[in-house]
């Protein structure tokens, strides 16, 4: 009879699909990040040049550091920048008593120039989490100068100075465009990663990757990334570099070319065990860049500014010919879990790691059919529930006894669900 460690259990889906994460030049904090000014909007020229100098206490709060100043008083450059309050617009406290002097300067994301600006204009509000206090008051926060995600100026340091009216008189307008971005990112990261909370909730607290607000992640990456407590989890690297980067070339099984993608991805965390981790961090996994059963290209290697593949997709070699036609794949051993290999033999393939395994095995929506087949060690009728699996698959000493045909098709054989002693197999689609 088989005994109770019966080897019956059948070899699971072994291969990565396509898909990976695809986080191509995204900003990280999307449309949220303060906005350069350009042209003059719609009212931008409306209202006084500046900002006169005014007792907080007589106008009514509107928040808190700020207080509501009739919309005839505010310079209509700067009125797109604050929140609105009834009958005008909500101006931080520091401007009011300065007449709309210049913010004081600071460093910012990344050490970068920047100026103390109140939370209670939005776009620091609703960046709050990003940005160092630094030598700002209790209430604001240093809004870098210019934008490290679009290397755009954000406007905060032009506020109050004397050329700031440059806009409506026709002599100029926004401060110039500080080049295209440099793509992989070089310098100070963008943002401290350390500075963000840790993964946790379904991420798990795993090395090289914080959580970041969801409103601060695009949301067509939002969907790619594990939930957390505060958000999204995000990989460092991603962070550091403001989305431009390029991962790290790796070698996987089979002499596949990948890149170092960090397993927090859902993508590569369902299939982690299956991905070498040679030449990766200890949190990453290499993710090949074509498929090895089908040579499609998977996009792991099409992130942000990488500029592709190397080297042709490998595809895993047929093996296994039964009907006319090859019915399984050479897969090097690596990639096999060791319980599985005593089912599988060596074939026609030819690399000396590899093992013939069955095609359909690979696939990830793989569901073989139910079976019923006839075996004298199963009492007292001989009659046994299974699956149908390919007979690529090799079952021999008293495994050989108990696998039969049953009534699956020429290419297939019944492997039982249960061993004679009721014990689970294993075998794919025995739930």
């Amino acid at each position: 009879m088989l005994r109770p460690s019966s080897c019956i259990a059948a070899v699971f889906a072994i291969v990565v699909a396509c898909g990976y994460p695809d986080i191509e030049g995204t900003p990280i904090a999307g449309s949220k990040t303060i906005k350069a000014a350009t042209e003059p909007s719609i009212g931008a020229c409306e209202g006084p040049k500046k900002l006169e100098k005014m007792d907080p206490s007589t106008l009514p709060p509107c928040c808190d550091g700020a207080h509501c100043v009739p919309t005839e008083k505010v310079p209509g450059k700067v009125r797109a920048k604050l929140s609105q309050c009834p009958g005008g617009f909500c101006v931080p406290d520091a401007f009011l008593t300065s007449g709309g002097a210049p913010a004081p300067s600071c460093k910012s994301v990344g050490d970068k120039d920047g100026a103390c600006i109140s939370v209670c204009v939005p776009e620091v509000e609703r960046n709050k989490a990003l940005l160092p206090q630094g030598t700002c008051a209790a209430n604001e926060k240093c809004a870098p100068c210019i934008s490290p995600l679009t290397q755009q100026s954000t406007g905060v340091c032009e506020l109050g100075k004397d050329d700031d009216d440059a806009t409506c008189d026709g002599d100029g307008g926004a401060a110039a465009d500080a080049g295209p971005l440099p793509c992989p990112h070089v310098g100070p990261p963008v943002l401290d990663p350390t500075t963000l909370p840790p993964c946790d909730g379904a991420a798990g607290n795993v090395a090289g990757a914080h959580c970041l607000e969801t409103a601060l992640v695009p949301a067509a990456m939002a969907a790619k990334l594990a939930d957390c407590s505060k958000g999204k989890c995000v990989p460092d690297t991603f962070i550091a570099s403001g989305g431009r980067f390029i991962p790290k070339t790796c070698t996987g099984p089979g002499l596949l070319e990948g890149r170092c993608l960090h397993q927090s991805l859902p993508d590569i965390a369902k299939k982690a065990d299956k991905l070498s981790a040679d030449g990766c961090e200890s949190f990453e996994r290499c993710a090949p860049c074509f498929d090895p059963i089908t040579g499609a290209d998977t996009g792991a290697c099409k992130q942000s500014c990488d500029p592709g593949p190397t080297k042709p997709a490998v595809k895993f070699a047929d093996c296994c010919v039964k009907g006319g036609a090859p019915r399984g794949r050479c897969v090097p051993k690596q990639m096999v879990p060791d319980t599985q290999e005593q089912q599988l033999s060596k074939d026609t393939c030819a690399g000396a790691d590899d093992i013939c395994v069955p095609s359909e095995n690979l696939q990830d929506d793989f569901l073989p059919l139910s079976c019923t087949g006839d075996s004298p060690l199963y009492l007292p009728f001989g009659k046994y529930s299974g699956v149908c699996l390919s007979t690529c698959l090799v079952f021999s000493g008293i495994d050989g006894l108990v696998v039969k045909q049953g009534n699956c098709d020429s290419l297939h054989q019944c492997v039982p669900c249960k061993d004679p002693l009721g014990k689970a197999t294993g075998a794919p689609g025995c739930n």
